[in-house]
């Protein structure tokens, strides 16, 4: 059954390397990129991209997502000011943006590499953008073109975050408080969830095959939290709501198994980056505080210069030890 599991998903795992030791994670409240632990979401480096506060280079307002493209670390910054994606090296320096005035993206939130090419979450339509869809750029940083996440009047006129989901792209989209699901062309494939209590944020894939999802919003405070959803069919299996007057942005899992979230608000001392127990209540006290005075963006894998990042899916599968069954298979085979 596992090797059956790991046979379904072939574009996903065929190209992938071995698993991430750190993770990138954006504070909006200091401005800041954070290297953590892959394994239990410690802060490694507290200051592993600091702001410039330079308009020459780059000056973040609002960093919402870093992901690792090859050799380069592109952060989005989704201020109406900024309108970009600022690009690093592996070690954080500076390398130039993509965007920013008349540079055809506005309000850009999530990110992800999926397949040789970049999709991002851009919902304005100022400086040339084309409005709420997924922005297509390649890893040189050109913008390739777009698909609008536009559908009638109730769905799309929000996304916020884009990962790869079977054949396709699944989008977090705040209007209507879904999951939607989309070709690679941007054909419409349909909602995979009902309408979540507040927004959807960042997604993720967690090790046992379900969505992680981080919800965050204004009203009602009980929808607070993060989800564990069914990604067959839609449904939600476990949620951790009603968190003290601070919503989850950010998501991932951790390799000791726990879930790590980044909370925003960034005045609790109390709250902010930590950790969930999945084993745990479904309960906002099944939280281990990291870091407090946090407030939280995206968080992804980071290799580092010598390895090639997995794709989300394809990291919580590595965690599970499916790409590890498939080499002992093969070796099986060559010997007999």
């Amino acid at each position: 059954a596992t090797l059956a599991a790991a046979a379904a998903a072939p574009a996903l795992l065929a190209p992938r390397a071995a698993a991430a030791q750190q993770l990138l994670a954006v504070d909006t409240r200091l401005n800041r990129v954070v290297t953590l632990s892959a394994t239990d979401g410690a802060v490694l480096n507290a200051s592993f991209i600091v702001d410039a506060n330079n308009p020459l280079t780059y000056d973040f307002q609002t960093p919402r997502a870093a992901i690792q493209v090859h050799d380069q670390i592109w952060v989005s910054d989704q201020s109406p000011s900024i309108n970009a994606i600022y690009r690093f090296d592996l070690g954080g320096n500076f390398l130039g943006r993509i965007g920013g005035p008349n540079g055809g993206l506005s309000n850009v939130r999530g990110l992800r590499f999926v397949n040789g090419t970049v999709y991002v979450a851009n919902a304005g339509d100022t400086q040339g953008a084309p409005g709420p869809s997924i922005v297509r750029i390649s890893p040189t940083g050109t913008i390739l073109g777009s698909f609008s996440t536009v559908v009638g009047q109730t769905i799309g006129a929000q996304p916020w975050d884009v990962m790869a989901f079977g054949d396709g792209l699944l989008v977090s989209d705040g209007q209507s408080r879904a999951l939607q699901r989309f070709a690679l062309d941007g054909t419409y494939l349909g909602a995979l969830t009902g309408e979540i209590n507040n927004i959807p944020q960042q997604m993720a894939l967690a090790a046992n095959g379900n969505i992680l999802l981080a919800a965050n919003g204004s009203q009602p405070q009980g929808s607070f939290g993060t989800y564990e959803i069914n990604p067959t069919t839609g449904a939600v299996v476990r949620q951790w709501t009603g968190t003290p007057a601070l919503g989850s942005r950010g998501v991932a899992q951790l390799g000791n198994g726990r879930y790590l979230i980044a909370e925003s608000g960034g005045a609790s001392t109390t709250r902010g980056l930590g950790t969930i127990d999945p084993n745990g209540p479904a309960s906002p006290n099944n939280f281990t505080l990291i870091q407090g005075l946090w407030n939280g963006g995206w968080i992804s894998p980071f290799t580092g210069p010598t390895q090639v990042v997995p794709e989300p899916s394809t990291w919580a599968m590595l965690g599970a030890g499916l790409l590890t069954t498939g080499v002992v298979a093969a070796r099986r085979r060559r010997i007999i």
